[in-house]
């Protein structure tokens, strides 16, 4: 892992670790349990102790990490508490974001659209997981984007990081490629014909989702997650 990675020498060393780091966790790369090798990191990258830690005690205080007493820090489970708040936060501010999307959407942002879903299909017929994941980001980060509150797209995924570990996880279940191209699809069409309420409807589905998506990870892979008992989803849906 990072073996093929080069740092930018015009960045924050620590800001890019940490972003390596975060992806790698995300991406079942790192899994839970797993200890950070603070010594083969820095090798690879070519790096000094310092921001590598740095960015783990960030990555601490995401909850993506636990660090240990005796100072080695191992990945994190996955913490359904983060996951849950995560989903409160995206639902409340992209429901709102395509609402603005429909509102603003113009023919000329077709295409982008278009060339997105195009490509997801593309990514679905390899079974390419990662690249499906990136382009499914791809695909909210436009909508951001034409909403004309670009930097929102910051503030979402920075509160989602736990809930984008269920998310890439969901994708190994049958046939969610083709479910998750046809919701956008549907929230593609209802920003295009500029309905605002079709676009929202489209995206709540999906969104919804997420609920039987984590029982049965839960179910079939406990050991990721935290020990959290009994949910009641309905709390907060």
């Amino acid at each position: 892992m990072f073996k093929a990675v080069k740092l930018d020498t015009g960045l924050s060393e620590t800001s890019q670790i940490h972003e390596l780091l975060r992806s790698a966790i995300i991406a079942m790369a790192m899994a839970p349990g797993e200890a950070i090798q603070e010594e083969e990191i820095c090798a690879r990258l070519s790096i000094s102790r310092p921001p590598l830690r740095d960015a783990i005690q960030q990555l601490a205080g995401e909850r993506f990490v636990i660090i240990e007493p005796d100072g080695q820090a191992l990945v994190a489970a996955i913490d359904i508490d983060e996951v849950l708040t995560g989903q409160i936060v995206r639902e409340t501010l992209e429901v709102r974001i395509t609402r603005l999307a429909a509102r603003h959407f113009v023919p000329a942002l077709a295409k982008d659209f278009e060339h997105s879903l195009a490509l997801q299909g593309e990514a679905a017929a390899r079974h390419d997981t990662d690249a499906f994941f990136a382009l499914d980001n791809a695909f909210h980060k436009l909508i951001c984007e034409v909403s004309g509150v670009g930097n929102s797209w910051r503030t979402l995924r920075a509160a989602t990081g736990q809930l984008d570990r269920v998310r890439l996880l969901a994708f190994a279940f049958e046939n969610s490629f083709d479910v998750v191209i046809a919701e956008h699809g549907a929230i593609y069409q209802g920003l295009r014909t500029g309905s605002e309420q079709a676009a929202v409807t489209a995206l709540q589905f999906q969104l919804d989702s997420m609920f039987e998506n984590l029982r049965l990870l839960r179910k079939q892979r406990p050991a990721l997650f935290a020990d959290y008992g009994d949910i009641n989803f309905d709390m907060i849906r």
